[in-house]
C-alpha cells in the first residue's frame, strides 16, 4: 500500500509566492527544488528520450545553473517560470515515460517514481501556486502549448486512475488532485481555476458515466474495454476558447 501521507491535504497558501505580499526571501531557496530534480532523475532517464535530447540537455543546463547559483532568479516571476520548467522537465522524463501497457513494467519502480513526482510537484506548487496558471510565455517548450500548466499536467495523472497497474497509488493521485483544488481555493489569484478544474473533472466523470450507461454490462464473451478520449473537445474549447486547438497533451485515452 502506498504511503498514505501523500494523499493528505493540509496546506495553507498564506505566504506562498503569488498570494500577495511575497518576496524572494520567503520559502526555501530555489536551489532546493533544482537539486531535488537533479537527484531524483537518473542519468539513464535523462538520455532515454533521444528525440527530445537537445531540448532536455538545454533545460538541464539551466536547472544546473540555478542549483549552483540561486541568485540568478531575481524576481518572483522568474522563480515561477523556473518552477514551471522544473515541472515540465520532471513530467516529460518521468510521468510520460511510464508505459502502463508494457507487459514488463516494473510496478514497484513505477509506483516509487509516481509518488516521488507527486511529492516534488506538491513542494513546487506550494512554493509558487501561480505556476498552475502558467502558460509557455517566454519559454518555448516542444511539448507545451498555450494551455495553463494544470490542464497540461492533469492527463498524465488521470490516465493512471482505475488502471490495474496503479491501484496502489490511486489514493495518492486523488489526494494530489484534492491538494490542487485546496491551493486554488486558498490563493486569491487562482480562485477561478478552482471552478474550472471542478468543471473539468465533472465533465470527465459525466462522459464516463454516459458511456458506461450506453454500453451496458458486457457479456463474458465480449471485450469489456472501451476506447475513449478525455476530456472532450467541447470541454477544452469552453475553458480555453480558440486556443484549445493549439494545446498539447491535454487529452488522455482509456482503453
Amino acid at each position: 500500500m502506498a504511503d498514505r501521507s501523500y494523499g493528505k491535504v493540509g496546506f495553507s497558501a498564506t505566504g506562498a509566492y503569488g498570494t500577495g505580499g511575497s518576496s524572494l526571501n520567503d520559502g526555501p531557496p530555489p536551489s532546493t527544488l533544482a537539486a531535488q530534480l537533479v537527484e531524483n532523475i537518473s542519468p539513464s532517464a535523462k538520455s532515454s528520450r533521444s528525440d527530445e535530447n537537445s531540448e532536455l540537455k538545454g533545460l538541464f543546463a539551466e536547472i544546473q545553473k540555478v542549483k549552483d547559483d540561486p541568485s540568478l532568479l531575481k524576481t518572483v516571476d522568474e522563480r515561477i517560470e523556473h518552477n514551471h520548467m522544473l515541472i515540465y522537465v520532471y513530467s516529460r522524463i518521468i510521468l510520460e515515460n511510464i508505459k502502463l501497457d508494457d507487459p514488463f513494467l516494473d510496478r514497484a519502480h513505477m509506483r516509487t517514481e509516481v509518488l516521488k513526482a507527486i511529492n516534488f510537484m506538491r513542494f513546487t506548487i506550494k512554493e509558487t501556486p501561480l505556476v498552475l496558471k502558467q502558460g509557455t510565455g517566454r519559454s518555448a517548450f516542444i511539448y507545451r502549448g498555450k494551455e495553463p500548466l494544470w490542464i497540461w499536467l492533469l492527463p498524465q495523472l488521470l490516465k493512471m486512475l482505475g488502471h490495474s497497474q496503479c491501484l496502489e497509488i490511486e489514493e495518492s493521485i486523488e489526494g494530489f488532485l484534492q491538494y490542487l483544488l485546496v491551493v486554488m481555493a486558498r490563493t486569491g489569484a487562482l480562485w477561478e481555476l478552482a471552478s474550472s478544474m471542478s468543471s473539468y473533472l465533472r465533465s470527465i466523470l459525466s462522459t464516463l458515466l454516459s458511456r458506461l450507461q450506453k454500453s451496458g454490462v458486457p457479456s463474458p464473451r465480449e471485450d469489456p474495454s472501451v476506447d475513449i478520449r478525455l476530456p472532450s473537445n467541447v470541454t477544452l474549447e469552453q475553458m480555453l476558447g480558440p486556443d484549445w486547438l493549439r494545446t498539447t497533451h491535454t487529452v488522455f485515452s482509456i482503453q
